[in-house]
């Protein structure tokens, strides 16, 4: 791969082209700050001030929630010993698979008036008792920091499995208590990593929509849904869109930098085997039941729940429908995930053979568009690929439609999901060191050669991972496959929130249960490889 003239305007024009919509969408915003400037202040009279708050409050609760059911196991997991640790360390990332509105459409149907909690409450405590409702603000916080407090989970375990073990043995040594240990030791060794993965928590719960507008939370990404599709009011749908993407830039710098920290705090323990303070047999028992919490709410109830809705009620399940929803939702990924994963082998091969700005930049702006929430993706592709339909008719030149074609979705998967290939990418051309490239070129091996010869077979587990996580993250998106995707072409994520939104949570259980289901493939293979690679440690534990 020569890194002339074509691979500088090849990957130019790979920038350009996965960061069009957002130009877009700010040179929209601008232009109806131009000609309307009445928008943000009838903006800021009405909806914003609750927006605002609604968001922060949701957004302090997940944080909240997700620090303590995060920080607290990784930290009993990597600095104790106790019964069921090897299993519950990796049991504690399942939630992952599971998406935010299929654990709300779980916990409605199990805690709504009728559902099977208030109705056995009623019955032990008496016909006036109530819960407090689900579809509140309360839920949403309750809901999402279950589905995304492995982010912090798996942040804060990399940095308390990476310290020194000498630290903590210098705070025993000290007298310290384990808590107190945990306090002046543990959390500020991990307090970077902690950040990067509230960084990411946030990211996702600005970006929900479908268990926000479920549960009626109005955020920022409920209302720019809802003023864009309901209201056909393009201009607030802007001004509101840029808003929420200046956060979401804000917290990318934050979570890049906090990350960069974390790596220089976890440099001091690799390699080193951890040591874990054994429990007596009461506290472990303790510990393992706080660690076994988030799983069995995050996880285990929400699938119990449903399988309890597809097998206890009576309905016919038209199986028929369901394997063409599968069919939608697999194509639809296959495709999204062959993509990134070529656009990531070329982007990561280009910046490893020569270290140019360019490159970095571009790096680091594919990398905005896995924090860009769905419904501001959709709106800043539907609108340009609109404008480009209708100069196509304009001329005559009888090109079928982009907009509604499976295109435009796979266009608006591969400029969200393809930071997530590059990164794995990257993870692993970072393992190859770079006098395997010096031997093959002087073995006569072109550029090209050395990448399908050499770099390809030895990155096998990094780019299947980068398939994988394409392929789950497009089959649990929601609001951008629910705005561009072609007539009669349903998926599973979509059909879920068509049922759900209908009250029909019987017939939502089904595709609900087969995006968990293939989700949890890579949370599986995730779970296989993490014990494989911690087999050795256990064995040198210290005691």
């Amino acid at each position: 791969m020569n890194l002339g003239i074509r691979s500088r305007i090849s990957v130019s024009a790979l920038g350009v082209l996965l960061l069009a919509p957002f130009v877009y969408l700010l040179a929209m915003a601008a232009g109806s700050l131009w000609t309307a400037p009445d928008v943000l202040a009838h903006l800021i009279d009405t909806i914003l001030a609750d927006l605002v708050v609604q968001t922060t409050l949701l957004c302090c609760g997940v944080v909240v929630l997700t620090s303590t059911m995060g920080v607290l196991p990784a930290w009993w997991v990597s600095a104790h010993e106790f019964s069921g640790r090897r299993w519950v360390e990796w049991l504690l990332i399942l939630p992952m698979a599971m998406p935010s509105y299929v654990i709300a459409y779980a916990y409605t149907d199990a805690f709504q008036y009728s559902g099977f909690v208030p109705s056995t409450l009623r019955q032990l405590l008496g016909p006036g008792f109530r819960l407090p409702e689900i579809r509140s603000l309360g839920g949403a916080v309750f809901v999402l920091s279950f589905v995304l407090y492995p982010y912090v989970y798996l942040m804060a375990r990399a940095a308390f499995m990476g310290r020194s073990p000498s630290m903590l043995d210098a705070a025993r040594s000290l007298g310290y208590s384990a808590s107190r240990a945990f306090f002046k030791v543990g959390l500020p060794v991990a307090r970077p990593a902690w950040v990067a993965g509230l960084a990411l928590v946030l990211m996702e719960t600005l970006s929900d929509y479908g268990a926000l507008s479920y549960f009626g939370v109005q955020t920022f990404t409920t209302a720019i849904y809802n003023t864009w599709l309901n209201m056909g009011d393009r201009a607030s749908a802007a001004l509101l869109s840029v808003a929420l993407l200046a956060v979401m830039l804000g917290l990318i710098v934050a979570e890049g930098r906090a990350r960069g920290r974390a790596q220089f705090y976890t440099q001091s323990g690799k390699g080193q085997a951890p040591l874990r303070r054994p429990l007596k047999a009461w506290q472990g028992w303790v510990v393992l039941l706080l660690c076994v919490m988030p799983v069995v709410l995050g996880f285990v109830t929400p699938v119990a729940v449903m399988l309890k809705l597809l097998v206890h009620v009576d309905t016919t399940v038209d199986w028929g429908r369901a394997g063409k929803w599968v069919w939608h939702s697999a194509l639809l990924g296959v495709i999204a995930a062959s993509v990134s994963l070529a656009l990531a082998v070329f982007l990561a091969y280009v910046k490893r053979q020569r270290h140019r700005w360019w490159v970095g930049a571009v790096h680091r702006l594919v990398a905005l568009g896995y924090g860009v929430p769905g419904a501001i993706l959709a709106i800043a592709i539907l609108l340009p690929l609109a404008t480009l339909d209708r100069w196509t008719y304009a001329l005559g030149l009888g090109l079928p439609a982009i907009t509604g074609s499976v295109f435009a979705l796979v266009y608006a998967y591969n400029v969200r999901f393809t930071s997530a290939a590059l990164q794995s990418v990257d993870a692993g051309l970072s393992q190859v060191t770079r006098h395997i490239d010096e031997s093959a070129r002087v073995l006569g091996r072109s550029a090209r050669q050395v990448l399908w010869q050499v770099h390809l077979p030895m990155l096998r587990g990094s780019l299947a991972t980068g398939v994988l996580l394409v392929l789950v993250d497009v089959i649990k998106e929601l609001p951008a496959t629910l705005v561009l995707r072609p007539f009669d072409f349903d998926t599973l994520a979509v059909v879920a929130h068509q049922f759900a939104s209908d009250e029909r949570l019987t017939e939502a259980a089904v595709p609900s249960l087969l995006i968990v289901l293939v989700a949890l493939v890579p949370i599986v293979l995730l779970m296989r490889q993490g014990a494989r690679q911690s087999r050795p440690r256990a064995d040198t534990m210290g005691h």
